[in-house]
């Protein structure tokens, strides 16, 4: 994914909290459900304003103590499922 990349959330997919450990998100135009956890659903909560690559890492920085080394290639592996599903999109 390219860094300068912003994400947003497709306006179309709902977000169900099941409990504690995840939520479950809706995309009506494929009938597709993608399970998250707190990790995913920070993500997701991320892209509600459009975010770029940088701003997820700088968030997590900024959120979370003892980050992966692999954290960019995480959170890339999990932008493309997002975008693959249609959960979210970029400009």
């Amino acid at each position: 994914m390219c860094k300068e990349t912003t994400y947003l959330r497709n306006p179309d997919v709902a977000l169900r909290e099941e409990d504690e450990s995840g939520s479950l998100l809706f995309n009506p135009d494929t009938g597709e459900v993608l399970v998250i956890n707190d990790t995913g659903r920070f993500i997701w909560d991320l892209c509600a304003e459009g975010v770029t690559m940088d701003d997820i890492i700088h968030e997590f920085g900024e959120g979370y103590d003892n980050l992966p080394d692999n954290l960019m290639e995480d959170v890339d592996s999990y932008i493309s499922i997002m975008t693959k599903g249609g959960f979210i999109g970029s400009k």
